[in-house]
């Protein structure tokens, strides 16, 4: 530390000794002479700022005007071309000419400003290159994309409100659910139409986020990106299967009555994944189901056994009044 005072000590001397010599040339002066040195200084100082910013103003419009330039004269060597070339153009092959790849590519790769296109058969080249680079497309791309963002949008929120508490593996089931029904001829070829399948009804709506208010809240944050990212994995189909063709399924905590008319494939986080019967397996159905209607008969009997039996009413009878 008294190292580097040592080394500070003559650089503060030869300051000092500056500024007091500028203070001793400024005193000497009248005032008229310091109002002069002001003026003088402010002066250079305005022209140093005005010089910085009109420099880079200058360079620009130069540039600008040079390439104006440049393109109006390539505009106007293909102008001249193409008139001097007017006989050919009126020959009866002139449209296969016209048409050449080799004269369109030169014609459409010339980097022109519109103001200088002086030819009306520069105009009809430009215009052709044009439109021949959009030839392949019609209505039917745009709806493509719009369906594409819309399935995309239903797959997203179906996997948000359904499983966004679940792993990733329980995510990509219930989407996996949703395509394979997507994929089964009972029910509807589109996604946003399966997920929202009965949602206008008071009952029936297939998924139930689709009917109990849960959407009134907007999906956001990180559950809802990663909800994006398995919509997106499931709707390019490159999911493995694992929910064994599933078309249905119901949480762990609840026992729907009719999951004893299909036969169940697996249990996936906090779901239980069921498919249609096959062949054979519609007898075994069919007996789970009538199993499952006499359980539930019974059951029905034994709570009216032992309800007791309703109070007798006994009725008053008031005297008429005199």
């Amino acid at each position: 530390m008294l190292t580097f005072e040592k080394d500070r000590t003559p650089i503060l001397g030869r300051w000092n000794a500056t500024v007091n010599k500028i203070a001793r040339w400024w005193n000497t002066m009248t005032d008229a002479e310091q109002r002069q040195v002001v003026m003088r200084g402010a002066s250079v100082a305005a022209c140093a700022v005005a010089v910085s910013v009109a420099l880079p103003t200058i360079s620009v419009s130069y540039e600008t005007k040079r390439d104006e330039a440049h393109q109006r004269d390539q505009a106007t060597l293909f102008a001249e071309t193409e008139n001097a070339s007017e006989t050919v153009r009126r020959d009866r092959h002139a449209p296969a000419l016209l048409d050449h790849p080799w004269l369109v590519n030169v014609e459409y790769s010339l980097t022109r400003d519109p103001n200088a296109v002086l030819s009306r058969y520069t105009m009809r080249d430009r215009d052709g290159a044009a439109v021949s680079t959009v030839t392949s497309f019609d209505r039917r791309h745009l709806d493509k994309a719009e369906n594409v963002a819309a399935e995309f949008q239903c797959m997203s929120e179906a996997v948000y409100y359904e499983a966004r508490s679940e792993s990733t593996e329980g995510q990509l089931a219930v989407a996996e659910v949703i395509a394979n029904r997507v994929r089964d001829h009972r029910y509807p070829n589109t996604v946003c139409d399966v997920v929202y399948q009965g949602a206008t009804r008071t009952t029936g709506c297939q998924f139930t986020f689709t009917c109990d208010g849960a959407m009134d809240r907007k999906p956001v944050g990180e559950r809802w990106r990663k909800a994006q990212l398995v919509a997106s994995h499931v709707l390019m189909d490159v999911n493995e299967r694992r929910t064994g063709s599933a078309t249905h399924y119901h949480a762990t905590y609840v026992d729907p009555v009719w999951n004893s008319g299909l036969i169940r494939t697996s249990r996936i986080g906090a779901h239980i994944f069921y498919r249609f019967p096959q062949g054979r397996e519609w007898a075994q159905v069919r007996t789970a189901m009538a199993e499952r209607r006499a359980t539930t008969q019974r059951a029905l009997q034994a709570i009216s056994a032992e309800a007791p039996a309703a109070p007798a009413t006994t009725r008053v009878l008031t005297p008429a009044p005199a």
